[in-house]
């Protein structure tokens, strides 16, 4: 694993890979291992990308796939609320950059429109350790499909709704750019 200093908002470090089995599993090996706060693990692709309950996330080339790890100063009681929060992120910075309108399916999908229907366009996962007061770490891990073209009829992607390429650094970072606006502690440090 390439593990760098990172030039992206709210992050400390970058953790990169072309291949990966999971940037979720990745970045929670780190965390049990005490990886910094807003370390950024990313990979091109997933060879095993998941989603809630263990759904597997189509992760091609072309997609943005990254998992943050952060050392959170609030209660567990709040998980529920950073779904939303994260997803809220995600949607702005899609609109921001590209215009598109999106729909939150709680807990954890992000929808597009795509003419008169509504399809998948990111998920999100988020996997925490902790007590009943106090959280060790927590993960949050982001697939958006960008470049890539789903198989699911019921999915779509930021070129299928533009017509043209986008830059995945420059949409990672916008992502992580909204992120750092919420309250989800990035970019306090």
């Amino acid at each position: 694993m390439k593990k760098t200093a990172a030039s992206f908002p709210g992050v400390s470090h970058l953790v990169y890979e072309d291949e990966m089995e999971s940037t979720q599993n990745t970045a929670k090996m780190l965390a049990e291992e005490g990886a910094e706060d807003q370390t950024l693990v990313w990979a091109k692709k997933q060879k095993a990308g998941r989603g809630r309950m263990e759904r597997t996330w189509e992760s091609p080339e072309g997609g943005l796939y990254f998992s943050l790890i952060l050392r959170p100063n609030f209660s567990p009681l709040v998980l529920a609320e950073l779904s939303l929060k994260t997803a809220k992120a995600v949607s702005a910075a899609l609109f921001k950059i590209a215009g598109i309108e999106t729909r939150i399916k709680p807990p954890n999908d992000i929808y597009a429109r795509q003419g008169e229907t509504w399809k998948k366009i990111s998920g999100i996962l988020i996997e925490a350790a902790g007590n009943e007061t106090r959280l060790f770490w927590l993960v949050i891990g982001i697939g958006i499909n960008i470049n890539n073209r789903p198989q699911l009829e019921s999915a779509t992607s930021l070129k299928i709704l533009t017509g043209k390429d986008w830059e995945l650094k420059e949409v990672l970072s916008l992502v992580l750019k909204e992120m750092s606006k919420s309250d989800l502690g990035l970019g306090k440090k």
